[in-house]
């Protein structure tokens, strides 16, 4: 649910001294693993490296998306036409999620763009980078228009390691309790299991039957993933798999997401049964 395809056919707007500032800011350490990230990814790694990988990992669809941060940071990384681009080379393969820079004045503008001329499937957010408070009755309109065109939303839960000046709070997932009330019909993916606010992800989860959480980027924390309460609770038909791969490579989450000590029924929900009814595949 939940893929980055930056590689060397990707629209690249920013430097890569940009691109390393926003993400890792003074970081020695997360400047260098930057810089060779970059390196690899700008001039080594094809789209159609993507699909080898998938094949090899037995990943039969995958949500890409992009990332659009630009009143906060001026970064796009990934753009939406990539993103329309790549789901046309592989429509078989890729379903695309466009990603909308809501503070910025033409985000409506942006939205009816992305849904009307490129018919990307979805739109991700990522509010504790894009530095805006997801909870707030002015973005009305936008969920409103996704509704109406049954645009489901993925926005990134709990706090953001990966980028300098993130804004935690922005994560938090209770703030998508009232727009879950308010906009019904509005299909909520809260991301990254909302870590670290596990437990507060779950009771919005359970507590709106348009809201769902996906197991992306944290493998090391599934120990404290509520797994038993989404059993007993019934609502296993509410977790989705995702992986935020390249920033975490399926060579270490699809092992992680397999060994889960679930019951097999639950894992194969986890794993594809639940992305299918929600993305009506």
């Amino acid at each position: 649910m939940h893929i980055h395809p930056v590689c060397r056919e990707a629209t690249w707007e920013n430097t890569d001294k940009e691109i390393i500032d926003a993400f890792s800011g003074s970081d020695r350490n997360k400047r260098r693993l930057w810089s060779n990230f970059m390196k690899i990814v700008k001039v080594k790694v094809s789209i159609n490296d993507y699909i080898k990988l998938m094949d090899e990992f037995g990943i039969n669809k995958a949500v890409i998306v992009s990332f659009n941060i630009k009143t906060a940071y001026g970064i796009k990384l990934v753009t939406n036409d990539d993103i329309a681009k790549f789901e046309k080379l592989y429509p078989d393969r890729f379903i695309g999620f466009g990603c909308i820079d809501i503070p910025a004045p033409d985000a409506m503008a942006q939205l009816e763009y992305v849904i009307d001329s490129l018919n990307l499937k979805g739109i991700k957010l990522v509010p504790p980078v894009q530095k805006f408070d997801i909870s707030d009755k002015k973005y009305d309109s936008i969920w409103k228009k996704m509704t109406d065109n049954d645009i489901p939303l993925w926005t990134h839960g709990g706090h953001q390691v990966s980028t300098s000046g993130a804004i935690a709070k922005f994560g938090h997932p209770m703030l998508i309790d009232e727009i879950a009330m308010r906009h019904e019909n509005l299909k909520i993916i809260i991301g990254h299991m909302g870590a670290p606010w596990f437990w507060d992800t779950y009771s919005v989860v359970l507590r709106h039957p348009n809201v769902y959480v996906d197991i992306s980027a944290h493998p090391d924390l599934y120990q404290y993933f509520p797994w038993d309460a989404y059993t007993n609770y019934h609502i296993e038909y509410k977790v989705l798999f995702g992986s935020d791969h390249p920033l975490v490579h399926w060579n270490r989450i699809i092992p992680a997401a397999k060994g889960l000590t679930v019951s097999d029924d639950f894992k194969n929900k986890i794993l594809y049964e639940n992305a299918k009814k929600l993305l009506n595949i």
